[in-house]
Order: structure tokens, then C-alpha cells, then sequence
């Protein structure tokens, strides 16, 4: 099991030098709107790539009421009783500011593909009780990041095939293009964008396969299934070589209305995610947003599984503000992903009485100090 001992921050949002330490299991972050807990989390989430759960301008990961222009996070993290020695920083390059991770001081490809291998991440955030009602790039977001859990590549895919979708759109503007060179990138998206699709089905089965699994033990209130909903990608197509014929032929065939529009018409950037109730057929963007918070749950419950059954990764899991209008079935189900799955979690509230319904096992970290 891999777990953080501790965090400490320093200049980093509304910390000046902050310290808290942690348990291997449930930690609860209590105190006021606006004392910081969401940034605790957002450090943590920031070990991975990327730019943490609110994707937001490293500049602005600075505190703001210091004349620094350098922010520090460093934590343990506990691998099979090693302990690993974690620091961020800012740096400036060239006038860009990026994130920089060490891993026992070292920040090569190697140390950090390592802290990749054993760290995983979910997370739960407000907005995603209205998942199955907002617009299908949340959803597309929320399913590519479940895949990323397990798969460091697969950000690199995206990044690739937005890159070369990108570059065709600048490309159609100007009439007078190279056939060759749009030709190459055409048939670059197709590859990329099929290998997308893929790895999206497959993953959207075993997350079904779990979610099967969980319903048939007639524990919580729905049993739902999962499907990808695309205008190119589906099961008509009998072979990759058949979808890769049609889909290049739409890129062709399209070529002056996105030029005009802008973009890609056709692509896994257009997919969508559905979810269905199985015992009535009810379509989740239907359901409340109590109920959407009971099917996230469900989601992240049947993850876990996954990640632990299939990838034998355990993972560590970000809760901010998820007791909120927190009815009977969404706090049963709640504890069976903190105490039955013995991961490390993090759960963020305004009082303490939200979270008694969690054992004397829970460590609670008050918040009260936001500029320590």
C-alpha cells in the first residue's frame, strides 16, 4: 500500500509554511469556507502530472500576498515501507513557468515514470453530482481520467491527437495546403483517434463488469451500466481496418466545413458517455443530483476494485466536500469505500458532526490557521 505521511507547503495559495500529518487510512480536513482545504487536496493531486484537480496556472499556485515568486510542496510517501522523499517547486524557463517534480532529489524520467508506477489518484469534486447533466466533455474528461488511474501513457495519446487535430484546422484555413502533409495528418488522427476509442471501450467494459459485480450483491440502490455513444465508433464495424477506411474517408470528405467551423467534425473528441438504471432502463441524466452522487460513488467503488483486482495498484482518493445533503444510501456506500477498501482517503467539510458516521478510526486535521 502506498500513502502519504505528510504534507508540507510553503507560499503555496493561502499557506505561508504550513505542516500536517496523516493516516494510512480515512484524514478529514475541517475548517471554514475559504481556510484552505481544497488546496491541501489540490497539492497532493499536483504529485501527478498534469496541473491537479483544478488544472489551474502554476503562477497562481503562488501565494498572492507574498513577494516571492517561488512556492515549495514536499511530502513522504510510504511505499512497502520505504519512504520516498517528494518535493515540488515552480521554475521559470524562458519566461514559462512549470511545475517540477523530485523524487529523492532527483527529477529525471526514470524517478518520476517510478512515483507513477505507485501512485494513483482518484478524486470526487462537487461538480460531479451533475455529471450526466452537463456537457459531454465533462464526461469524455471524467472517463479519460479513470483510464489514466492505470494508464500514464494515455494523456500523452490525447495530448498527440488534439495536437494533430489542432495542426489540420490551421492547415483547411489557408486553400492553398500540401495534399501530403494533411494526407499524413489525417491518417495520424485516425490511428490516434482509433486507439482512443479503444482503450475507452475496454475500459468502459470492466468498469461495467464491476459494476455488475457490486449490483449483484443487491448492497446499494442502483445497478447501473456504462456505454460510449459516438457517430463513427461503434459495433457495425467488424475489423479496425474497416472503422480506419470510414474514418479517414469522413476526415476527406469534411475537409470544407471544418475549415469553416473550425476543428474536426467526427472523432473520440465528439464522443459522449451514457448511463442507464438496468432494472428500468432510466437514463441517468434523469436522476437527481443526490442520485448522480450515489452513481459517482458506484463509479469510484467499481474503479477501486478494478485498480486493486486487475492492476493490483491501490489508490489514493480525493473527497472534497462529498458529505454535503449526504442522504442514508450515499453514507453507507461512503463508508464501504473507506473502510472495506483500506486506501487512503481525504474528505473535506465545514463541521465535524457531517462525518459521524465514520469510525474513531478517521484522523481529523483542523484547518483553522490559514495563514500559517
Amino acid at each position: 500500500m502506498g500513502y502519504f505521511k505528510n504534507i508540507n507547503l510553503e507560499n503555496y495559495r493561502n499557506f505561508n509554511n504550513f505542516q500536517l500529518d496523516f493516516s494510512s487510512g480515512c484524514n478529514i480536513l475541517i475548517g471554514p469556507n475559504g481556510s484552505g482545504k481544497t488546496n491541501i487536496l489540490e497539492s497532493i493531486s499536483l504529485f501527478e502530472r498534469g496541473r491537479g484537480i483544478r488544472k489551474e496556472n502554476i503562477k497562481n499556485l503562488i501565494n498572492n500576498k507574498s513577494k516571492k515568486q517561488h512556492f515549495k510542496i514536499t511530502s513522504i510517501f510510504s511505499h512497502k515501507l520505504n519512504n520516498i522523499n517528494l518535493l515540488i517547486e515552480n521554475q521559470t524557463n524562458d519566461f514559462n513557468m512549470r511545475k517540477k517534480i523530485f523524487i529523492n532529489e532527483d527529477s529525471s524520467k526514470e524517478s518520476t515514470k517510478y512515483l507513477e508506477n505507485i501512485f494513483s489518484l482518484i478524486y470526487f469534486l462537487p461538480e460531479m453530482e451533475r455529471l450526466f447533466l452537463n456537457s459531454p466533455s465533462i464526461r469524455r474528461n471524467f472517463l479519460d481520467r479513470l483510464i489514466y488511474s492505470f494508464n500514464k501513457n494515455y494523456n500523452k495519446i490525447i495530448n498527440n491527437y488534439k495536437k494533430n487535430i489542432l495542426e489540420r484546422s490551421n492547415l483547411l484555413k489557408n486553400n492553398n495546403y500540401d495534399a501530403d502533409w494533411i494526407n499524413s495528418l489525417e491518417k495520424e488522427i485516425v490511428s490516434l483517434g482509433i486507439e482512443i476509442y479503444d482503450l475507452r471501450k475496454k475500459h468502459l467494459f470492466e468498469i461495467n463488469n464491476h459494476l455488475e459485480n457490486i449490483g449483484y450483491k443487491k448492497l446499494y440502490p442502483y445497478q447501473i451500466s456504462l456505454t460510449l455513444k459516438d457517430t463513427l465508433f461503434n459495433d457495425a464495424f467488424s475489423n479496425h481496418r474497416e472503422l480506419e477506411e470510414v474514418f479517414l474517408a469522413q476526415l476527406k470528405n469534411n475537409r470544407s466545413i471544418d475549415a469553416i467551423l473550425g476543428g474536426c467534425k467526427i472523432g473520440p473528441h465528439k464522443s459522449d458517455i451514457e448511463g442507464r438504471n438496468i432494472e428500468d432502463n432510466f437514463n441517468l441524466n434523469q436522476f437527481s443530483t443526490g442520485q448522480q452522487k450515489t452513481i459517482i460513488l458506484l463509479i469510484i467503488l467499481a474503479q477501486c476494485k478494478l485498480l486493486i483486482n486487475n492492476y493490483n495498484i491501490i489508490p489514493v482518493i480525493l473527497f472534497d466536500e462529498v458529505c454535503s445533503h449526504l442522504d442514508e444510501e450515499n453514507r453507507k456506500l461512503l463508508l464501504d469505500i473507506i473502510e472495506k477498501l483500506e486506501v487512503q482517503t481525504f474528505m473535506t467539510g465545514t463541521d465535524k458532526r457531517l462525518f459521524s458516521f465514520l469510525s474513531t478510526k478517521a484522523k481529523y486535521c483542523n484547518i483553522n490557521d490559514s495563514t500559517l
